[in-house]
Formats: structure tokens, sequence, C-alpha cells
């Protein structure tokens, strides 16, 4: 790797963790998928956000029930990946799924999607979000997890518009997401809280290509 191109993945690292998002490396896919259990195995149970047909257990930090099977969703990795992911889930005996998020609006462990491209200024990630099942995942999940290849950190957004204006001309229209570390808010008071419009903790596992 070019030494200008390690400083960028410096420059994204640091950003992206001045917003609270988490970033690791892996050097393989198989890694990255053992990340994404390991990740969902050391949560607290979530706590359903609504009521949901579901074996429920005992009543989480703010009084409402938890979910007692565990929940990856991973709407958009391959066929291969996915069986993959799979296979180590069932070890764990957590569900992992790909579709159908709409009954699963109650909350899940973690979500797993793509990033198209990474910001190394601001730590920012552009996710390819026309399948609504992926928007999902990365909205009602405690935890999102976004895989990033280290060849598609950028420097800065200059740098990305070329790619950003053939994304937003193409047809059909598309939806296009750009994600800069957890949900946060301050609309209350002012004061800042963490994951009160989406994902709790966002995790970056950025990939050797």
């Amino acid at each position: 790797m070019a030494p200008e191109h390690q400083q960028v993945l410096d420059t994204f690292s640091a950003n992206a963790q001045a917003t609270t998002a988490v970033v690791t490396e892996a050097p393989n896919m198989a890694a990255a998928l053992q990340y994404v259990v390991d990740v969902c195995e050391n949560r607290p149970a979530a706590e359903l956000l609504a009521d949901e047909d579901v074996e429920k257990g005992p009543n989480g930090p703010n009084g409402v029930p938890t979910r007692v099977q565990r929940i990856i969703a991973a709407p958009d990795l391959d066929d291969a990946d996915f069986e993959q992911l799979s296979a180590i889930c069932a070890e764990k005996g957590f569900s992992c799924i790909r579709q159908g998020m709409r009954k699963h609006l109650a909350g899940i462990e973690v979500g797993v999607t793509k990033a198209v491209l990474g910001i190394a200024a601001s730590g920012t990630c552009m996710v390819d979000s026309d399948n609504e099942d992926a928007r999902l995942a990365g909205m009602v999940s405690e935890v999102h997890i976004l895989l990033l290849k280290k060849s598609e950190v950028y420097p800065d957004l200059p740098s990305v518009a070329q790619k950003v204006r053939e994304r937003m001309n193409a047809r059909p229209a598309t939806y296009t997401t750009f994600i800069t570390g957890p949900s946060r808010t301050a609309d209350i008071e002012r004061v800042a809280a963490v994951g009160v419009h989406g994902p709790l903790e966002l995790h970056i596992i950025l990939l050797e290509d």
C-alpha cells in the first residue's frame, strides 16, 4: 500500500473514531464475519422497541422485555458470504436474516451492510441503500456494522464528487445514505443523546481488497 493512501486510512480512522464510531481492520471477509458474530455475542440482549410475537427474556434497563434469540441482519452480502455468516450464527444459536426486515421492526442486535466508499476528512461512509432491507438493517439495529474496502477510502468530498454525481444521476432513482458515526441528536433541551433515531453503535470494518 502506498504511504499516501495509508495516511488517508489513518485520517479516516481518526475522524470516524472522533464521532464515537468503532473502526477495526480485517484481512479478509471471513475475519470480518467472525467479528460481526463476536460483537453480537458480547452485547446485552436487544430490548424490544414494540410488541413482537417472539420469546421474550427479562426486562432490560428501560423496563421492556428483551429478545431471547439474537438476530443478525445482512441483506446485501453475496450468497457465499451470507452462507458463511449463517453457519457461524447457527453455532451460536443466532438467527441470520437477509430479507423480511419489516417483520423485525421491534429491533435487532446487529445489522451488517456494505459501504460504497469512505471520506477520510469526516470519517463518513457512503452507502447504497436502494434495497429496503438494507436501509432497515442500518436503522433498526442496535449496532450497525459497515464493511468498507480500504481501496475505496478517499481523502475528502471533492475527490468523490464525480462518483456521487454519477450515483445521483443514475436511473432509476437511487437511495444513497451518508453515515458519520452512530445516531445522535440534541433536539431535547440541547442535550446530546445517542441512538434516538437509529443504532446505538456504528462499527466500520476496513477490509483488505
